[in-house]
Formats: C-alpha cells, structure tokens, sequence
C-alpha cells in the first residue's frame, strides 16, 4: 500500500454481483457500491466468494471493476479478487485490477491439483508477490476449498513486503488468534466468517470481509464501533444475534444473500448457474430472519 492508500482495515462486505438476462451488470454494482458506502462501510470487496467469482468471464471482469472504482472514493478500500487455479492467470488479473485502480487484490488458494501442497502453494504466492503491481493479500477459505493454509505458511509469506494480509474464512477462531498473536508489522488480518468479528476485533484483527456486509452493514458496524469504545457488553450481544442469523441464513448461501439484498432496494439479480434463486418459502424465512435481527438490534437500515 502507497502513502495515499486508504488504511487496510474496517468492516467490508464481500460484494454479491449482480446478473440481468444472463449477464453481469456493471451499473447495477456501481449502484449497489454506492448504497452500501452510505452505510458506513470501510470499502468493498469486488469477486470474492460471494460475488460468485469462478461464474465471471475474463470480458465480464473489467467493465465490473471500472463500475466500481468509479463510485468509490479514494478514502474508501477498494479489494478485488485475483485468484486463478494458475499462477499465470492470477498474475494477469492482479495486472487489470491494478489497471482499474484498486488499492490490493485478495488471492485465494489454489487447490485443483495443489490442495495441500505447502510447496506449490508458497511458489504461487512468492511469485505473485514478486510480480503483483498492487499489494496481495491471502484468502484462506476452506468452506469452497476444503484446505486451509498452514498458519506457519501465513505467518511466513507474511513477510514478504507486497504480501500485506489476509482473509481468514476458516471459522476456526484458534488458527485466527495464532496469526493475530503474532503481531508482524503491516500484516492486517480480515476475520472472513461473521460470527468471529467481536472476538478478533478484540483481540487486534484489522476488520471483517463478509458476505453478511451486503445486508446487515449497520450490524456489523455496530460490533467494530462498540469494540473501538470498549463497549464488550454490547459488541458480544450484537455478536450474538449474528451468530444467530448466519446460522438461518448459511444453508441458503450465496441466493440468499440475494434474495434478502433484493428486499432491501439492492439490484442484486439471481444467482448464475448451476445456482439457483431460493424458492418463495425460503425467501420468506430469509427476509424474516433479516428482519428479526435488524429489530433485535433495533436499528433501522441505513439504505
């Protein structure tokens, strides 16, 4: 990160991408950008899991990214996703997400023929972050990949000077607090999974990336403020409702997320094949879960 890049932290959703008549909408994220930003939120994550990134086109990927720098401001963070299967692929994305101005790209782990190959993994990212005209950070997410990074393989690539962080979406708050205790300089650590917020902000993350960013901003915000003033009391049960929600809501992934950002004014479009929209009844438990937990934490949305 250069001197005038926004600070490498704070609470960012992992972008749903919205799809009409089959194909990705670059106005429609711009106008999702926007509303999320009015929230308060620290920036965005464009092509991380949630914005169905394996489903993208390379002629999709960039009129995306153009959309969405456009609506960002230069105080906001602006993350894309550049991770490929190969080294060569992910090198080209990091080049175009450079291009379009984003301040650092996430890099997700390889894993078709390389799941659990130490080796294989630490030439992918040393190469990259060799190569990479725009700071990377690791992106650890074992629910899609079925592998977690080694924690002493973070700790290590952490080292290098163009690797800057990482998403951690194990959901496993040990190998969070590991990399936390570790305390290396310029290494900011994003808690991936929503339920693990209150305790990593706690004891030192630098902010969350989550899908349930795209609809509960003003939640999640309220954890990261009231950790900030040291208010634990209500941080833990703000906690404690999102646990409660992500619970309702993870069986329906990446359409539910949808199907509840839609019922807020998002243009959130359907899920690409093979996925598919949640049925009516399922629509109805996930906007009531939305709209129980909202209540709970009695806050109106922001947008």
């Amino acid at each position: 990160m250069n001197a005038s890049s926004p600070l490498l932290g704070g609470i960012l959703p992992a972008c749903i991408t919205p799809f009409g008549n089959g194909k990705a909408d670059p106005g429609a994220m711009a106008a999702n950008i926007e509303r999320w930003l009015q929230s308060g939120l620290d920036g965005v994550l464009v092509f991380g899991s949630t914005g169905e990134y394996v489903y993208l086109t390379d002629e999709e990927r960039r009129p995306l990214l153009a959309a969405a720098r456009r609506v960002i401001p230069s105080e906001r963070l602006f993350l894309v996703g550049c991770g490929a299967e190969s080294t060569s692929t992910a090198l080209r994305y990091l080049q175009e997400a450079a291009d379009e101005g984003a301040d650092a790209a996430l890099v997700v782990t390889p894993v078709y023929y390389t799941r659990g190959d130490t080796a294989a993994q630490r030439r992918h990212y040393l190469y990259l972050a060799d190569h990479s005209p725009i700071p990377v950070l690791l992106y650890s997410v074992s629910p899609y990949t079925a592998y977690d990074l080694p924690v002493d393989l973070i700790l290590e690539l952490a080292t290098h000077p163009n690797i800057v962080g990482i998403k951690d979406s194990s959901s496993d708050f040990n190998r969070l607090a590991l990399q936390i205790r570790a305390q290396i300089p310029r290494f900011a650590i994003f808690a991936g999974s929503p339920t693990l917020i209150f305790p990593a902000l706690s004891l030192g993350a630098a902010g969350s990336i989550t899908a349930l960013a795209n609809i509960v901003p003003e939640i999640l915000l309220g954890i990261g403020r009231a950790v900030r003033d040291g208010h634990l009391d209500q941080a833990a049960r703000w906690q404690s409702l999102i646990i409660g929600f992500a619970h309702t809501m993870r069986p329906f992934g990446i359409a539910g997320i949808k199907a509840v950002a839609a019922h807020r004014g998002l243009l959130a479009g359907e899920p690409r094949a093979p996925l598919a929209p949640l049925s009516p009844a399922q629509t109805a438990t996930a906007i009531a879960a939305w709209e129980q937990v909202m209540a709970q934490a009695g806050l109106a949305p922001a947008f």
